[in-house]
């Protein structure tokens, strides 16, 4: 059973990687192996996020998190008015960004210039797209489009995000990438009156229009800004509260914390240990004091087990914003971790940022490379068919060949038996001959053998991860008439929300279960099975790919012996 897309990935990985050792096997087709090795790369074209988000919501520190490294202007004021691009790059690259102008050819400039483009600057009304350089695994992976913020109040920076985001860019923006795979939008921790104000608030400004739930995400960032004695707590419930104010507009919310997710990835060790030494070491009421302000931290505290000077350089060395520090702090004296390493995973855990390039891996990476493995699939099988031709020939050729040559043994075997001796030899030439001729014909039966194996292990998870995304695709352009809490359990099932087994089943969980059993999916298989009968022939043939998709998971149950599935909370 193949579900999840990492998974069928790797299994036409295993299939563009055996298949030319299979090819090579026989020389009727060992020409064909060369090209096989060259089709993995296919699959290998970055994937396309964009970064969206209302101004001062964070959207520039959290883009260097996730790339793992400072690209991105971050500022309090309004930063760079173009559509920026963050790419994978190395060496001298790395230390330049290249400028896409609107009408002359691009230039490259020293990363210290790039004040030019800050604000409503002529530089940034005169181009098309930043793009920036750095060697980064994320960068490997995906591309990345910064935009400038919603809600802004230069005009240019609104025009930038509609010409690219809203499909309404000119023909250098779309040679320079094209829409993007998926979207994330940042939004701040800020507090609504109602889940009516959430989903409004959202809706006019920073929802682009037009976009798909099932590749849309949104982030609460810097949530440790939250006015709250437990920040991260009150980020979770804010978290499933927007999600459930936004249903239909995006697959997943998340607390996402920039600042605190980069300083537990990279501060030094002294960085932890002071913060150790400062929260086990001084007076809990002289602490709740020193926590009041920033300048509260950075005033005279005769009892504190850190100097204020040693404060100071620490704050210097280490610089965070106050609430993300002030938060670090009252953590390691909440949870008393026994050591550093323990703190500084725990405010990576809770900084959310390793679930959210986990959710982006899963949700879209995985799922993008599916469709360019399709492609890989597609040249193979071509090949495939091309030795499988010349194989089946060749062997009807061998064939033609044997049965002749066994006639003329015959023949020649009469004549020898009535003492025409001298016919031996080529009795004797014949016989090796035919031996080479069945080896060669094993050779090629062995081959051929291979070869099916091979197409065969594909074929059945190719057809039916390609419905999923084809039948995904109709029922997110509203192609189709289900009601909606049908449309909900084949989106989530055929993989919207993500494609491994709990994602699939994940629509039992908003309804209110965490783990799934037979009965459950028994239950939803009846139900497919009366729209199918219902409904028209489009409705009916994608019900009926719900149906064979549950079935096949009732059936894996079974022979697992299975009693039931454990849900992800998180969907």
């Amino acid at each position: 059973m193949i579900l999840d897309y990492q998974d069928f990935t790797r299994l036409i990985e295993r299939f563009a990687t055996e298949l030319p050792e299979i090819l090579a096997s026989h020389h009727k087709t060992a020409d064909l192996a060369p090209d096989m090795g060259r089709l993995l790369q296919v699959a290998e074209t970055p994937f396309t996020l964009a970064v969206v988000g209302q101004m001062r919501a964070g959207k520039s520190s959290l883009l260097n998190a996730l790339i793992g490294t400072d690209l991105a202007v971050v500022g309090v004021n309004e930063t760079t008015a173009t559509i920026n691009w963050f790419k994978y790059g190395h060496g001298n690259k790395t230390q330049r960004f290249c400028v896409n102008w609107k009408d002359r050819p691009a230039e490259e400039f020293e990363l210290t210039e790039i004040r030019r483009w800050v604000g409503d600057s002529a530089d940034a009304a005169a181009t098309n797209c930043l793009e920036f350089f750095a060697d980064t695994s994320f960068l490997r992976i995906a591309n990345i489009v910064d935009t400038p913020g919603t809600r802004s109040a230069i005009q240019n920076h609104t025009d930038a995000i509609n010409e690219f985001l809203a499909a309404k860019r000119d023909g250098e923006t779309r040679r320079l990438g094209g829409e993007a795979d998926a979207i994330l939008y940042v939004v701040p921790p800020v507090a609504r009156e109602s889940d009516e104000d959430i989903l409004k608030d959202f809706e006019n400004t920073t929802r682009l229009p037009g976009s798909s739930p099932y590749n849309s995400m949104a982030v609460v960032h810097k949530w440790e800004t939250l006015d709250a004695d437990e920040p991260h707590a009150e980020a979770l419930r804010k978290a499933e509260r927007i999600f459930k104010a936004m249903r239909g507009l995006v697959s997943v919310v998340i607390p996402v914390s920039a600042p605190l997710g980069k300083a537990a990835e990279k501060f030094a060790d002294r960085f932890w240990q002071g913060v150790l030494n400062l929260a086990a070491n001084t007076p809990a009421s002289v602490l709740d004091d020193m926590l009041l302000g920033e300048e509260d931290f950075r005033d005279e505290a005769p009892q504190c087990s850190v100097p204020v000077k040693e404060r100071l350089e620490f704050q210097s060395q280490f610089p965070l914003p106050w609430p993300s520090l002030k938060f670090i702090i009252q953590t390691a004296r909440t949870t008393s971790p026994g050591n550093y390493s323990d703190l500084r995973r725990t405010i990576l855990d809770m900084s959310g940022l390793e679930r959210l390039r986990q959710e982006l891996q899963t949700r879209y990476f995985a799922k993008s490379k599916v469709i360019k493995t399709f492609s890989v699939l597609s040249k193979a099988r071509e090949s495939g068919r091309i030795a499988d031709v010349r194989l089946r020939n060749h062997k009807n050729n061998l064939t033609r060949i044997l049965q002749t040559a066994a006639a003329s043994q015959s023949a020649l075997a009469e004549r020898i038996q009535r003492g025409d001796s001298e016919l031996r030899p080529a009795q004797e030439y014949i016989q090796t001959s035919l031996q080479t001729i069945e080896r060669d014909l094993e050779s090629a039966s062995e081959t051929l053998r291979l070869l099916g194996r091979a197409v065969l292990v594909v074929e059945d998870a190719h057809q039916e991860m390609d419905a999923d995304l084809k039948y995904l695709e109709q029922l997110q352009n509203n192609g189709v008439g289900f009601t909606p809490d049908i449309a909900n359990l084949l989106t989530t099932l055929f993989g919207g929300y993500g494609a491994t087994l709990p994602d699939r089943l994940s629509f039992f969980h908003r309804n209110g279960k965490d783990t799934v059993c037979l009965g459950d999916i028994d239950a939803a298989i009846e139900n497919l099975k009366r729209v199918q009968v219902r409904g028209k022939r489009e409705l009916s043939e994608i019900a009926a790919h719900g149906v064979n998709r549950l079935e096949t998971i009732a059936n894996w149950m079974e022979d697992k012996n299975l009693a039931e599935i454990q849900l992800n909370n998180a969907h």
